[in-house]
């Protein structure tokens, strides 16, 4: 049976996007592995997109600095990636997770999702200042990245001191193992300082699919959810979000 013209036009299109959107993950993981994270550059690239130059450095100041033009990775790296640590922003995250939430269900395949939260963190900002707590939030940043895998997962920045990972073709079971891995990842590392040695842990939460309902902005509730109840109890562990939330949801 023949299709009609209709649907040949609505399918074409679809393939057209998903070919496009792929062409686009492949771009974003390849500036990930490329470009070495500078955060003295990133100010600079914000300052020069926002305003078109350099911002004044003290009204007495008597020669502007001039900056090298950006190439165009760092330009994509910027655009990508949060401000604060190397990792990705929650927007492109967001999509992503909604991309592979489509594709999972396409060809049923599993995928998941990891909340994690840095254990006291306002106690950070409160005896050594924002300044340390931005460079724990980065330090965390890049034990994350370091452990994932970065040709398939993906870790970004989520909210105030929470990361989000996605996992694709991850179960739980597997889920479980790649969080217990990064959570004694960033147990066994210490963070430099000044002259403070700071230990660092984490609270993790998991949801995944199948086996949780929901779309992309559900399961990263439900994982966030998970991590509260980790976080309740003391911090530095995992924990799986109940399957009963959002039921009959898909």
């Amino acid at each position: 049976m023949s299709n009609k013209p209709g649907q040949n036009s609505g399918n074409k299109r679809a393939d057209e996007w998903v070919i496009k959107d792929n062409l686009f993950h492949r771009r974003v993981t390849d500036v990930r592995n490329q470009v070495t994270w500078d955060f003295d550059s990133t100010e600079k690239a914000i300052d020069l997109l926002q305003t078109g130059g350099p911002s004044r450095f003290g009204a007495g100041a008597q020669q502007q600095p001039e900056y090298q033009p950006l190439s165009d990775e760092e330009i994509e790296a910027y655009a990508f990636f949060d401000s604060t640590t190397p990792c990705l922003k929650f927007q492109y995250m967001l999509r992503m997770l909604r991309r592979e939430l489509k594709r999972g269900k396409r060809f049923n395949r599993p995928i998941a999702v990891l909340v994690v939260a840095v254990d006291g963190f306002q106690n950070i900002v409160s005896t050594h200042g924002p300044s340390a707590a931005d460079a724990m939030l980065a330090f965390v940043g890049e034990r994350l990245n370091a452990v994932t895998r970065s040709d398939i997962d993906l870790a970004g920045r989520y909210v105030n001191e929470r990361f989000l990972i996605i996992l694709p073709e991850t179960p739980g079971k597997g889920a479980t193992i790649a969080a217990e891995r990064l959570r004694k990842d960033v147990e066994n590392s210490v963070m430099q300082w000044q002259w403070h040695q700071l230990q660092v842990t984490v609270s993790i939460g998991i949801a995944h699919r199948p086996g949780h309902a929901g779309e992309a902005e559900e399961l990263i509730v439900q994982a966030d959810m998970a991590c509260e109840s980790v976080e309740r109890t003391g911090g530095n562990n995992i924990a799986i979000a109940q399957m009963t939330e959002f039921v009959g949801a898909e």
